[in-house]
């Protein structure tokens, strides 16, 4: 009413019909505010300042000093297992996290600053919390390194935040652009590379392999922000260091012997920082210069076909070695035959002899009665081996030839008168 100021709010199905001295403030009718079950609006009272919120399935018609504040019609926030909400109340101006399971409507004085999600945490996997004082807080998703409260999946507290570390990428760690913020505590490998030059004055691009885990997170964020960066350094000191004391020929001999010196010297560097390096391996070398590479690159192709060619005597030695040892088994084979057969043809004629001698002291002592002499014994005996050996030329097909004496035959000439 221009007239009184009053203002009047007419609601509800009807018709309405301004005086003369009343004005539209809206310029238009305004809608009724409908909520369901999980939205809520905020109503500010012009005259005094008093927010209300208003929730639930209703539905709000604004008095007439009243308007919607925090942008009309907002959703409630459901409060699970999974997510909490940080809360500030606008008037003391302090955080509170939520998380009581329920859905959640903010306050006349509260406002959602974030909704979180838990954060979860797996076996290999650790993040340190800061909280509002500074203070440094590990939680390890594996339960053996768990300390008393600090669980492997809780909400981020109020005024608190996950500590981010920016380290170096790239082989030459040349960008700081790797964003940390769950650190891997299993073992994993790191790879790099530098130039370093030796004592003859040839320069080397050395890719070196490192296997490393981290062992204590708090003692590596409290000395280093950037792990990779500090290792890739001390490294690359370390490899200068020794390869410029020794020539090329000496380097490529005791590459190995190198990487193991450089591995022992920079144990309490790495435990400084909270990491354990289990390996330190040179995988691979190269000349800087064109011409030196491809002397180098010679060099190593004559080596390695002379390692060829003495990888094939040795395996021709190897043969013939094993021929060898082929025939010397099979002589003593030969030998341990002979042996035998010799043994088995002094048995058989052993037994042989036996049965003969049998055979004869049968022979002689049957005859003893009948024959009292010896001497005529053993010349029936000798007749009856002749008879023996006669049978056996006769059924054999041979020729026997008899001397006078074997048959006692004499010969006598006749002359005629």
């Amino acid at each position: 009413d221009s007239v009184t100021g009053k203002i009047i709010v007419h609601r509800g199905e009807k018709t309405v019909f301004p005086n003369p001295d009343e004005d539209l403030l809206d310029r238009d009718k305004l809608s009724a505010i409908d909520l369901k079950v999980d939205e809520y609006v905020k109503i500010e009272d012009q005259t005094s300042g008093e927010v209300r919120v208003v929730s639930g399935v209703n539905r709000v018609f604004l008095g007439a000093n009243e308007r919607i504040v925090d942008g009309g019609k907002q959703k409630a926030v459901q409060v699970d297992e999974e997510h909490a909400v940080l809360v500030r109340d606008e008037s003391t101006g302090q955080l509170r996290l939520i998380t009581e399971r329920r859905l959640f409507v903010p306050g006349p004085n509260e406002v959602i600053e974030k909704v979180q999600s838990l954060i979860r945490l797996a076996d290999h996997e650790a993040v340190i919390v800061k909280d509002k004082d500074g203070g440094l807080a590990v939680h390890y998703g594996n339960p053996e390194k768990q300390t008393s409260g600090k669980p492997r999946a809780f909400f981020l507290p109020p005024y608190a935040e996950i500590m981010q570390l920016w380290w170096s990428s790239g082989l030459r760690r040349q960008k700081r652009d790797l964003c940390i913020e769950r650190f891997d505590t299993r073992p994993q490998y790191m790879w790099f590379e530098f130039d370093c030059r030796t004592s003859d004055n040839v320069e080397l691009v050395l890719e070196v392999t490192m296997f490393w885990e981290a062992t204590d997170l708090e003692k590596m964020v409290r000395t280093t922000g950037n792990l990779p960066g500090d290792v890739y350094n001390q490294a690359r000191s370390q490899f200068i260091k020794h390869v410029a004391r020794v020539t090329l020929k000496k380097f490529m001999e005791d590459l190995h012997s190198i990487s193991k010196a450089i591995f022992d010297e920079d144990q309490p560097f790495y435990d400084t920082r909270g990491v354990r390096i289990n390996s330190l391996e040179v995988t691979r070398y190269k000349c800087s210069e064109k011409r030196t590479s491809e002397v180098l690159q010679q060099i190593i192709e004559e080596t390695t076909n002379r390692l060829n060619r003495l990888s094939q005597a040795e395996s021709e030695n190897e043969v013939k070695i094993f021929r060898m040892q082929g025939q010397i088994e099979q002589e003593k084979l030969n030998g341990e035959l002979l042996e035998i057969q010799q043994e088995h043809s002094q048995s058989e004629a052993r037994v042989a002899g036996a049965a003969e001698a049998e055979r004869v002291a049968a022979f002689v002592n049957g005859l003893e009665k009948d024959v009292p002499k010896l001497e005529d014994r053993i010349m029936m005996w000798q007749v009856l081996r002749k008879t023996d050996a006669l049978s056996v030329v006769a059924e054999g097909g041979g020729n026997l030839y008899y001397t006078p004496n074997d048959v006692d035959l004499s010969i006598r000439t006749e002359s005629k008168a």
